[in-house]
């Protein structure tokens, strides 16, 4: 199928977040040898131009279409796995149905819509009304590429977003965004007078399943850093933080987290036995949602002990209760539509510098509204902390339309293709077409793809069969619109 050939060939190219030039230089020359019109502007979002294609020449002229997908991958891979996203392609392989990558993300979300879109661009046989392909950068890290695409260029009043995962339903809105940064300031001490009572120890949090900070936030999965913050709590006031990080990505659930501590050396057994307990309690917490889950711990050799500067009490303090105190996981349940999170916050990456620590969130909501308390929260926390908190990439949210001409047209189309009724939903997670309803007015967007699973993870997959489900499904809806 030619829509796998062409995920193979953009999957050579690296294209985390941010990396995207190649790529869009790829596909922007790809549909220039194939005489297209091409817009690629400073942030190297496309636009690309396909006249309709039409069996019978004498069929008038149709409204145009926006197709939309995005360029950039989220760039996640397990510990012990060595691959450089900036160089290396990513290793594909197939098991069954199923394309998967060997220990990283594996990029169908969303170059599965990607490369549908080369498909039809590459295609003189395929009927169609003219496409607007619209392929944009930056999605995964706050969708910058959209916000400051000129869609003044585009005619199309109706858009397919090609950014799901299941072949059953339609998506017909989104939640809004908000990344939230939390700063806080510590105070270190230098060790050099009272090494000699201490112990190191280096402690771990890993083998959580992680994913989707939208999609996957209400499934009750580990969150590694909120873990670490209670095992670091329960061992209070003994330590000392000397570093402390975990996640890669805000928009991913972080898999694993690392600390490294001094303890005085009279408690070292019992902050066994404590790290012993919760290991016990949290296997048992996690055994239906996240079994998996790994904490260990090793007290480190003499020569190799912390001899630099460690964060105070104070801040080792401060810390621990801004990982325990800021919001994460599922805030608020949808009463109205089953399933459907209405609010959530999901802490995904810690930084340690000299003089900081941190914490990086993202915030999401059905409504702005629901962004803008979860915001309210970490503020208040901040000015209780003494640390600043800074919002930025808003992105909004994609409000359901019950009248949707498309999506009846979407439904026919899929009665045609699969025999049965479509679902509708609406997701937690950030779409695109948000962006898009608020700077078009009056457009008409129904997003869909194939079935896939365990995004922004290295366990992502997508499926073969429903890939050509979903691509006989596209080819139907746009030779009836």
């Amino acid at each position: 199928m030619d829509v796998i050939k062409y995920f193979e060939e953009i999957n050579k190219i690296p294209r985390g977040s941010g990396n995207e030039k190649a790529v869009s230089d790829y596909i922007a020359g790809f549909a220039r040898e194939r005489g297209l019109e091409v817009l690629q502007d400073n942030f190297n979002n496309l636009m690309i131009f396909k006249p309709q294609v039409s069996s019978k020449n004498t069929l008038p002229p149709r409204p145009p279409v926006i197709l939309q997908a995005h360029l950039d991958m989220v760039c996640e891979k397990n510990a012990g796995t060595s691959h450089d996203f900036t160089r290396e392609p990513i290793k594909m392989y197939t098991e069954g149905d199923f394309i998967k990558a060997r220990g990283t993300t594996l990029g169908a979300d969303n170059g599965i819509g990607v490369a549908m879109c080369m498909a039809l661009l590459d295609s003189n046989e395929i009927e169609h009304p003219p496409l607007e392909i619209v392929l944009t950068t930056n999605e995964e890290t706050g969708m910058d590429g959209a916000e400051n695409l000129d869609m003044s260029k585009l005619k199309g009043k109706r858009m397919v977003n090609l950014d799901s995962s299941d072949e059953t339903t339609f998506t017909m809105g989104c939640a809004a965004g908000t990344t939230a940064e939390f700063i806080l300031p510590v105070k270190r001490e230098k060790t050099a007078d009272f090494l000699s009572d201490l112990d190191a120890c280096e402690i771990s949090v890993t083998g959580l399943k992680g994913g989707h900070s939208g999609g996957d936030i209400e499934k009750e999965r580990g969150n590694a850093l909120r873990i670490l913050a209670f095992l670091l709590e329960e061992l209070r006031p003994e330590i000392y933080v000397a570093e402390i990080s975990g996640g890669m990505k805000i928009n991913a659930i972080p898999r694993e987290a690392f600390a490294k501590i001094l303890l005085p050396r009279t408690a070292v057994n019992e902050a066994e036995k404590i790290l012993k307990n919760c290991r016990k309690n949290f296997e048992e917490q996690y055994r239906a949602s996240d079994s998996g889950i790994q904490i260990d711990w090793k007290f480190l050799s003499k020569e190799k002990k912390e001899t630099g500067a460690v964060l105070s009490r104070e801040s080792t303090g401060k810390v621990i209760s801004a990982l325990l105190l800021l919001p994460t996981g599922m805030v608020a349940q949808s009463l109205e539509i089953d399933g459907l999170v209405n609010a959530s916050c999901n802490i995904g990456v810690v930084e340690t510098t000299e003089n900081h620590v941190k914490i990086s969130s993202m915030a999401r909501g059905a409504t702005v509204f629901f962004t803008r308390q979860t915001e309210a929260q970490i503020s208040a926390l901040a000015r209780h902390m003494g640390a600043q908190a800074i919002f930025s990439q808003r992105s909004p949210a994609w409000p359901y339309n019950p009248k949707s001409v498309l999506l009846e047209a979407a439904k026919k189309a899929y009665k045609n293709v699969f025999g049965g009724e479509a679902k509708t939903t609406a997701l937690h997670g950030g779409l695109e077409c948000g962006v898009f309803s608020a700077k078009i007015p009056g457009i008409d967007i129904i997003s869909y793809g194939p079935n896939s699973y365990d995004y922004h993870t290295p366990d992502e997959k997508v499926s073969i069969s429903s890939t050509n489900n979903v691509w006989k499904f596209l080819c139907e809806l746009l030779k009836t619109i």
